[in-house]
């Protein structure tokens, strides 16, 4: 696909903020919680499969409110940890952003004002600790959801390989919108979040028939606490399959 030249897209990199968020978005920061070491294990698999050129990572869903978020958060925050690349953290769920909310930052122009046309360069802020860097959705909506997939997409996504290692991309659930199918083309695949107890396997397996055979590159399974002793609360299991080897 051709897409607009990458050095057409200036960031305006800010001060480093820590993150204020609610407490498990936090914790997903720090290293001491045991997500944090989940998150941890997680990067390690999707770094063993860099080498086959997965850096440019959509996390996405079936449907809304299976985690991918949060799963978009802990892998970025991991990954800046034990990776010596540079992380970036894109919000392309342009519908119902969430990562401003979930980080505690304020407002500020996005991805939406870029795709627009409306700005001429794109903040990136850097969270710190862990050290990852943030470009959020945007204060407007987008009225033309193919805008997702366009050159100027492409631009901003080629901009952003050029400046760092690992490129996680939070997508929009494949359900209600085409909009992760049309950005399937700009990025190396995907992983998929499935919550358990959520969404139906036929509703699964139709959303993952919209996209191009192989794009899955393994399956990120979700919220089953039970199965961690001593988790409280805020318990979340996340277990891989990723790769050839789906078993674990």
């Amino acid at each position: 696909m051709t897409v607009s030249d990458p050095s057409t897209v200036q960031f305006l990199e800010n001060m480093p903020q820590a993150a204020s968020g609610p407490p498990l978005q936090r914790a997903l920061m720090g290293t001491r919680h045991f997500l944090a070491e989940e998150y941890r294990v997680l990067a390690s698999k999707v770094a063993s499969l860099a080498t086959g050129r997965f850096t440019t990572i959509g996390i996405v869903s079936a449907v809304p409110g299976e985690g991918k978020t949060t799963v978009a958060l802990g892998l970025a925050a991991a990954l800046a940890r034990t990776s010596s690349q540079r992380v970036l953290l894109l919000e392309a769920d342009l519908h119902q952003p969430a990562l401003e909310r979930y980080l505690g930052l304020p407002r500020v122009d996005g991805v939406s004002e870029w795709l627009l046309g409306r700005s001429t360069s794109v903040p990136v802020r850097t969270i710190s600790p862990p050290g990852f860097a943030v470009i959020t959705a945007g204060r407007e909506a987008l009225p033309r959801p193919e805008l997702i997939g366009s050159d100027r997409m492409g631009a901003l996504l080629g901009a952003c390989q050029l400046n760092f290692g690992f490129l996680v991309v939070d997508c929009p659930p494949l359900g209600p919108l085409a909009d992760a199918v049309a950005i399937q083309d700009l990025i190396d695949g995907f992983l998929l979040v499935v919550r358990a107890r959520r969404a139906p396997r036929e509703v699964i397996q139709h959303s993952v028939s919209r996209l191009r055979p192989g794009s899955i590159q393994g399956v990120v399974f979700n919220d089953r606490p039970h199965l961690l002793p001593g988790a409280y609360r805020y318990s979340r299991l996340y277990r891989y399959g990723l790769g050839r080897d789906r078993r674990h």
